[in-house]
């Protein structure tokens, strides 16, 4: 049988503009865009080469090499003459599971007068960034020759997000992000992308491995005045981030709001989410930016070749450069309190530090700009005010981070499926030890007491392990008392020369 796209024995070199570096810590947290692409998928051109071995005599078919083909966009042609071939007559297309295979129809002219043993090319568009797909990055060029540019230029001057995933991308690469996933969401409500697709598409990654962080680039505005309950969106996020961590999947989510909330509805809005959410103890593994709108500076706009100042986005990608900011400290350990932003130019109609200390308190993590311009970020926190522990994000992380390291070391050593002996219990407990000692050298934890393990009575193939930690706990506040004491001086004599004051 003759082999599908067969090529010459050469070389064959090409310019590639953007290349793919694909290099990243172990440790380095995966964030997950969801965004929806509102119909504007990217596309890219391809060509396919089928050798027709059987002529007329029976139909032949072939699977086209790229998935998410544009079917409105083949076009079919005899490889040696360039003749046109037509679909009906001389091949059929069908798209099974965003796989498309053309198959040759036997008494076509077109097809008839390919020959046995002759060539024809296939040329067709195909969507880069197939919906409901998940691709995985590790620099920003390779992100926008997938999923498109940021942003979409008019003469008029006009510019707009032309792909969410994209933009978001950006934003986090440039707040440290080492590696993020993109997913354009499948809406099934056409180009809307409804509170309910995207909680689709965040139900769907579970069965995605290796993803730490989610940020759907979408406000649930269930919050909005009007609205009631825990919000499709959000509140099925954090109940599906709390059966993840039932099952032992350790993931967060950052979610941001957008321009439907106003000024004066800012605190309410924060104040319901955050008790729709962080009521019954739950929330500890959400993190809501605030404010609801921030201003980047798109560049150069390449049609009009004039600089525009700044564009006025939604807050949902403020949680984009949150969870970029997240995962590109040092370790979980590292708040992102009082860290700069970057990427983002300015702060639109900046609330007050008050009404700022207000929505923190609530568990909003807000992020204001200094006198010098600068953007930073007031308190890292989570949805759950419960107390001080669950409402700081990095020791949330921590407790995770620990779990993961725990799960991995055992899993990894050869525990699971030995003899259950004394010296099988004592290498348990010598594993363990280890990973904690690594977390204390670290800084992970500061420290670990009550290391035990125990036969559980009612199966005895099961050892529980109990330990307790100390996590590195972050310096949040400093208090400095100073007061006039005009006591404090004194008065000298001294010698031929006079008076001096010492103070």
């Amino acid at each position: 049988m003759a082999v599908n796209n067969y090529q010459n024995p050469g070389v064959y070199v090409s310019q590639v503009t953007n290349p793919s570096l694909t290099t990243a810590n172990p440790q380095s947290l995966n964030i997950c865009f969801l965004a929806n692409a509102s119909g504007n998928n990217p596309v890219a051109a391809q060509t396919d080469r089928f050798l027709v071995t059987s002529g007329t005599s029976a139909p032949m078919s072939f699977a086209l090499t790229q998935s998410g083909v544009v079917t409105s966009s083949v076009v079919v042609t005899n490889n040696t003459t360039g003749a046109t071939l037509t679909l009906g007559t001389d091949y059929a297309l069908t798209t099974v599971n965003n796989t498309t295979t053309l198959t040759t129809i036997t008494g076509g002219s077109g097809i008839a007068g390919v020959g046995a043993n002759g060539w024809i090319a296939t040329n067709y568009n195909y969507t880069t960034a197939v919906p409901g797909q998940t691709y995985t990055f590790y620099n920003f060029n390779s992100v926008q020759n997938t999923f498109g540019p940021a942003f979409s230029y008019n003469n008029n001057g006009t510019i707009t997000v032309n792909s969410p995933a994209s933009f978001a991308s950006w934003l986090a690469f440039q707040n440290g992000a080492q590696v993020v996933s993109c997913q354009n969401i499948i809406s099934a409500s056409g180009n809307a992308g409804t509170e309910q697709d995207f909680l689709n598409a965040v139900q769907g990654l579970v069965k995605v491995p290796g993803i730490n962080v989610i940020v759907p680039l979408k406000y649930d505005t269930t919050y909005n005045p009007g609205g009631s309950g825990a919000g499709t969106l959000f509140g099925g996020l954090n109940n599906f981030l709390t059966a993840q961590a039932t099952n032992g999947v350790y993931q967060r989510a950052f979610v941001g709001m957008d321009s439907t909330v106003s000024g004066t509805n800012l605190i309410n809005t924060v104040s319901k989410i955050a008790t729709a959410i962080g009521s019954n103890g739950s929330g500890s593994r959400m993190t809501l930016a605030v404010p609801q709108q921030v201003n980047v500076n798109p560049g150069l706009n390449s049609v009009t070749g004039i600089s525009t100042s700044y564009v006025t986005v939604d807050g949902i990608y403020l949680a984009a450069a949150l969870a970029g900011l997240f995962t590109g400290q040092p370790d979980v350990y590292v708040p992102i309190t009082h860290k700069n932003v970057n990427a983002i130019q300015s702060i639109p109609n900046q609330i007050s530090a008050s009404d700022s200390t207000t929505i923190q308190s609530f568990g909003g993590t807000v992020v204001r700009q200094r006198a010098n311009g600068t953007l930073y970020v007031r308190h890292g926190l989570t949805l759950n005010t419960t107390n001080w522990l669950t409402q700081e994000l990095s020791i949330q992380a921590i407790g995770d981070r620990l779990s993961n390291n725990i799960s991995q070391t055992l899993n990894n050593s050869t525990l699971i499926g030995s003899p259950l002996t004394n010296n099988t219990l004592a290498s348990l407990q010598s594993t363990v030890l280890a990973t904690l000692m690594r977390a204390v050298n670290t800084n992970l934890i500061q420290s670990y007491q009550n290391l035990t393990y125990a036969t559980n009575p009612a199966n005895p193939t099961n050892v529980v392990v109990s330990f307790q930690y100390s996590p590195t706990i972050p310096l949040n506040y400093v208090n400095v008392n100073l007061s006039v004491n005009v006591q404090t001086g004194s008065i000298t004599s001294v010698s031929n020369v006079g008076s001096t004051y010492v103070g």
